[in-house]
């Protein structure tokens, strides 16, 4: 029983030094503190000093500002940002923190949302930041992409049967621009072209069957519409249209004197139209960002969808590290089949410098698969089996100018018929991609 009270006492008496502690927390006090450490620029403790007054129902417009810049002064932009968007709520006239709420947007990445606030700011905030009338165009870009890989041509023996595509060579180039139709609404565009040339082998017993210098030629034309609905919720919008150009000349074997060698020479041509639609949604919230997407098209005239959800995580709460992953799950309606097939992407980037890394790794089999708001389409007859990516890009000129760089290297898996019967092989497959974007 003794016992019994000597506890009681004890948490009694801690009881009581919290109830003291709070009472004496107090506006002047907070104010005094924290404005102190304003001054001297000890921004972790002016933060630690404003979550405990937070944590005891004291708040008023100077704490959210003086918490912002504590943040934004520790470069936790990301942070920083809603004790601005606070503190905005309280006194909209205040031009200091609506440029220190300009930048955080700008620097955490959110350049949608930055631009958005751009119609709420003064003249004279507009003339010191530099914001102009929207122009014609805000942005155009450029890109590439080149391919090498491995040999993978079967040699049969004499008495087997192949049926195999083998791929020659292949070539990538793109351009776009953007156009700022308001502050919050954006329309870009693309075109690109794919060109691969192919070797079609059909080797029989008694005489061989060659299509050769096949010729595939793919024009995509994108289009994407994005909304910023309010701050840190952006909609996407997006079209694809792909056309496919097939042609080609055939050996075949024929009666003497059809052409030299006793064979006739046929042309042959395919022409193949497809479309993708894309939707995405995407919320910022704090220093995570999550969304939602789906994708419908019909690539080799079958049915495709693709939902999927993205997910990222800035630790730091900038963007000099962050973390992003990306589930889809893609459904397709194959020969009146249905095939399902998880995706998954893992991805890690941090700054080094002015250049951004971000090595990454796919699971899952990609085939009719887009990415990229349905700008990417993996269309290939070969199926990619998993993938090593490291991307590079740098902003310069004061995030005018954008460049990047991206290797590839991937395992694909080519399917061919040896004696009637269905094989595959595996082959590696690398790429590299560079683009140039130029921001007005």
């Amino acid at each position: 029983m003794r016992f019994n009270k000597i506890i009681a006492a004890f948490f009694y008496l801690l009881l009581s030094v919290s109830v003291v502690a709070q009472k004496n927390i107090n506006y002047p006090d907070i104010d005094k503190k924290t404005y102190s450490q304003y001054l001297s620029g000890d921004w972790k403790e002016l933060i630690k000093t404003g979550k405990h007054s937070l944590k005891n129902d004291i708040d008023f417009y100077y704490l959210q500002v003086r918490m912002g810049i504590a943040y934004y002064e520790l470069k936790k932009y990301q942070k920083a940002i809603l004790f601005f968007e606070n503190a905005r709520k309280l006194n909209t006239k205040d031009d200091l923190i609506a440029e220190y709420l300009y930048y955080s947007y700008l620097f955490s990445g959110r350049s949608s949302d930055a631009r958005k606030l751009t119609k709420e700011l003064s003249l004279k905030l507009k003339a010191k930041i530099g914001i102009k009338v929207n122009p014609i165009f805000s942005a155009i870009n450029i890109g590439f992409r080149t391919e090498n890989f491995e040999n993978y041509k079967i040699e049969p023996s004499l008495s087997d049967l192949l049926q195999q595509n083998v791929k020659k060579d292949y070539s990538y180039f793109a351009f776009g621009a953007e156009h700022l139709i308001k502050n919050n609404q954006k329309l870009s565009w693309g075109y690109s072209k794919v060109t691969v040339n192919t070797t079609m082998f059909d080797i029989g017993d008694s005489n061989e069957q060659t299509d050769d210098d096949w010729l595939i030629k793919q024009n995509q034309f994108y289009f994407s519409y994005q909304n910023q609905f309010q701050y840190g919720l952006n909609l996407v919008l997006a079209a694809n249209f792909l056309n496919i150009v097939s042609s080609g000349g055939t050996i075949s074997s024929g009666t003497p004197g059809a052409g030299p060698g006793g064979f006739n020479n046929t042309t042959a041509s395919y022409v193949s139209n497809n479309i993708i639609g894309y939707f995405g949604l995407q919320k910022n919230i704090s220093n995570f960002k999550v969304g939602i997407n789906a994708s419908v098209s019909n690539l080799y005239e079958d049915f495709q969808f693709q939902p999927g959800i993205d997910f990222t995580w800035y630790p730091l709460a900038n963007t000099n590290l962050y973390l992003s992953t990306n589930a889809s799950y893609k459904i397709e309606n194959k020969n009146n089949q249905w095939e399902n097939e998880p995706v998954i992407k893992q991805a890690i980037g941090f700054r080094l410098l002015p250049v951004y890394f971000e090595p990454s790794i796919t699971f899952g089999n990609i085939s009719n698969y887009t990415e990229s708001n349905a700008f990417i389409v993996n269309n290939d007859n070969d199926v990619i089996k998993n993938r090593f990516e490291l991307l590079a890009y740098a902003y310069l000129f004061k995030s005018k100018l954008n460049l990047f760089i991206k290797y590839q290297n991937y395992s694909k898996t080519n399917t061919y018929m040896l004696n009637e019967v269905e094989h595959e092989i595996n082959y590696k497959n690398q790429t590299i991609t560079g683009g140039i974007k130029w921001n007005f």
